[in-house]
């Protein structure tokens, strides 16, 4: 772990082991933080957290440009790590990686041009109210398994460009990324105290959430984890990105084969552990059928496999709860009349049984799982619609809003759907599974709070103050 500029192991000495989900090897073990770690972390954040909001705007960025310029020459060795200890393929770790330069550094630009607001007062007309942003304090940021580099590097730096200090854990499935950021955040010369890393599992994450001296809380996960940490960090800023069950609607003048296509990658891409995952298809009744079999033949050809094969195109999944999550989400729904046309079960001949095989569930119902929870897997749950107000109100019909998406060659429709749609993102004619680095990034109802990317990402980190200033009466 990572303390007040030092890299320490638990009080306690007490470690956790870290598997392979590729073949179970040992990869790493790593210090299980205790209650006196996280209250030593705690307390050099507080006291860096004056130090770092007096480091100017532009030497912070300087921060930022150095942290890169650590990261550059280790890309393919990150890369690597990623798919050993979350297990997606090479392919897509290295495209993790790529993006960690624009993710710090369009914040990083935006933090050092972000604008505020000069008004003349409405009753003293000698009186002006500037408005300013400040620093937070102290962010205590929680980060998922799913995305190990991406994801931190996505809040991490961002809340230190903001002036805040951090105290950060990574998930103790895929704590190794989130080792390796600070590693380079160190050598970026990040001040002592400003960056501090603790390692452990949900314990700990509760340990920072609580703690009298945080002043704002930063994660992503699950969406039980999201309600947890608003329960035990009253009255602290809350960004929360948390699940998602992204409905993928296929009108009937929509083009297929582009829609299938954007349907087998937003399932299988990452083996479907993502946040914005296609995790329902809803398809009109006129279409159905014809979609049913460019979809199947779109899924065969995401090639299940060792995920350091470049032509692997999906590797295991990265826990045994995951898939048995999506087991016990098949079951339910098979029980309840849908049918499996495509895998649909662990696949054997790999050294673990977390690889899973690409899925396509045909007539699934309102009331199963498949679509009532988010399944996080590689699968394609294929639902039928007979009128656009039916769509709508079935992808409005649980408890998340996160991303969604609507293919239909129709403009008036397509903004019409996506007006009513009830989530932070609407994509048309392409995957729920799609974002950037300047929108603003989050859901609604179970799926978060607040909203992250370029400017968005700053006002989350920092706090608006007023000033006030009356000028007098003029000696000219």
């Amino acid at each position: 772990m990572y303390i007040d500029g030092e890299w320490v192991d638990a009080v306690s000495g007490e470690t956790f082991e870290v598997r392979s989900p590729v073949d179970g090897a040992l990869i790493a073990e790593v210090p299980l933080a205790g209650a006196a770690d996280v209250e030593r972390a705690m307390d050099a954040a507080y006291d860096a957290k004056d130090k770092i909001a007096s480091v100017s705007v532009y030497e912070r960025f300087k921060m930022m440009e150095r942290l890169i310029e650590c990261v550059k020459p280790d890309v393919k060795k990150y890369a690597w790590e990623i798919t050993q200890e979350q297990g997606k393929p090479i392919t897509e770790s290295y495209g993790e990686m790529q993006e960690a330069a624009p993710n710090v550094m369009e914040v990083a630009e935006a933090a050092k041009k972000i604008e505020t607001s000069v008004y003349q007062s409405l009753f003293m007309k000698d009186t002006r109210i500037i408005s300013v942003r400040e620093p937070l304090g102290v962010v205590a940021e929680v980060m998922p398994w799913n995305f190990p580099w991406l994801i931190p590097i996505e809040a991490v730096p961002q809340a230190i460009m903001c002036g805040n200090s951090v105290v950060f854990k990574p998930a103790e499935n895929t704590p190794i990324g989130g080792i390796r950021l600070v590693e380079c955040m160190e050598r970026a010369g990040v001040p002592r105290g400003a960056i501090n890393l603790v390692t452990g599992g949900p314990e700990v994450g509760k340990q920072l959430v609580r703690h009298p001296k945080v002043d704002a809380v930063c994660a992503v996960g699950e969406t039980t984890t999201g309600i947890d940490i608003a329960k035990n960090a009253p009255l602290k800023r809350l960004t929360l990105e948390l699940g998602g069950n992204g409905p993928l609607i296929v009108m009937d003048d929509a083009n297929l084969d582009t829609a299938a296509e954007a349907t087998a990658y937003g399932c299988c891409y990452n083996a479907g552990q993502v946040c914005v995952s296609n995790e329902r298809i809803l398809v009109h009744e006129k279409v159905y059928d014809s979609f049913v079999k460019k979809v199947l033949e779109q899924m065969k050809a995401w090639k299940l496999g060792d995920p350091f094969k470049e032509e692997t195109k999906i590797g295991p999944m990265n826990n045994e709860p995951g898939v048995q999550k999506v087991e016990e989400h098949l079951k339910d729904g098979v029980d309840k009349g849908a049918k499996i046309l495509l895998g649909g079960k662990r696949a054997t001949g790999f050294p673990t049984k977390l690889y899973f095989e690409p899925t396509v569930i045909v007539g699934v119902t309102e009331d199963m799982l498949l679509n009532k929870k988010e399944t996080f897997a590689p699968v394609a749950p294929i639902m039928k619609f007979s009128t656009m107000d039916e769509a709508i109100e079935i992808a409005n019909g649980t408890e998340y809003g996160l991303s969604s998406a609507v293919f239909t060659n129709n403009l008036k429709k397509a903004f019409h759907m996506a007006e009513r749609i009830k989530a932070g993102q609407v994509v048309i004619n392409d995957t729920v599974c799609c974002w950037e680095y300047l929108h603003p990034w989050g859901g609604v109802k179970g799926s978060g709070i607040g909203r992250m990317g370029g400017r968005h990402t700053v006002e989350e980190f920092t706090e608006l103050k007023s000033i006030s200033i009356n000028l007098g009466k003029s000696d000219f």
